[in-house]
């Protein structure tokens, strides 16, 4: 069967001597593994390109039931990106969600929401000017609604912890659970009312944004099992630092 889709590529990785696999969040059908030509022609050459990390693209795929990695038939690009991938800060907020997003997108079912939320930030931040220190966090932050996870505000209070194991804000720090202390849970209330439209209004110490996504990555490591270690938070820390 074949269809059509949208799609947002995560990564690609070497299969074998003659073939890549490239992981791919579709609009239809969630994650999907495909199959592409390995080579050194200007096909394979511009087909790399098109492949690039958060490459938006339609798709004209092959559907089978069963198999762990399908094909695609054709495909073209949906949103150009010319800004992500000409400009290094750019590149590098790209390399960190696909790494990401590739760690905790793991659907095969379709989750047009969080397509939605994922593609139009990806060409939102190909539009932006200037202010793209806090993107990443910006986004990371809206995530955790379309991933079920969002901290629960409804009891805070000046003084409270927060419960990172259930999400919460307590008065009293968790004896087992891992938890932050009453002045980084009063910024978490802050910064989870940070948006795209007033994310430059935050203003963060040199060293203050790296503890920040260091503490977020941590709240997603508690519950979205099996993300493993990110290398490419290292690589933000030393731009924006």
């Amino acid at each position: 069967m074949y269809e059509k889709t949208r799609g947002i590529v995560l990564y690609t990785i070497p299969y074998n001597d003659t073939l890549s696999v490239v992981h791919i969040f579709t609009e239809k059908y969630g994650r999907v593994s495909y199959t592409l030509p390995r080579g050194t022609g200007r096909t394979a050459k511009m087909a790399r390109a098109l492949y690039m990390p958060l490459s938006l693209l339609e798709l004209d795929i092959e559907v089978r039931s069963g198999r762990e990695m399908q094909r695609i038939r054709e495909a073209h690009t949906w949103i150009p990106l010319p800004r992500i991938q000409g400009d290094p800060i750019r590149t590098s907020l790209a390399m960190f969600l696909s790494e990401f997003l590739g760690s905790t997108l793991r659907s095969s079912e379709s989750q047009p929401d969080l397509f939605a939320y994922v593609a139009r930030s990806i060409h939102l931040l190909d539009r932006l000017e200037g202010g793209l220190g806090n993107f990443h966090l910006c986004f990371l932050v809206g995530l955790t609604s379309y991933m079920g996870i969002t901290p629960n505000t409804d009891d805070y209070c000046r003084g409270a912890y927060f419960d990172m194991q259930e999400g919460i804000f307590v008065g009293i720090r968790p004896i087992i659970n891992p938890s932050l202390p009453p002045i980084e849970a009063a910024f978490m209330v802050k910064l989870l009312r940070m948006t795209y439209s007033n994310m430059h209004k935050f203003k963060f110490a040199r060293n203050e944004r790296a503890v920040i996504l260091d503490r977020i990555i941590t709240y997603y490591n508690l519950h979205l099992s099996g993300m493993g270690q990110l290398s490419s938070p290292a690589i933000l820390h030393a731009i924006f630092d």
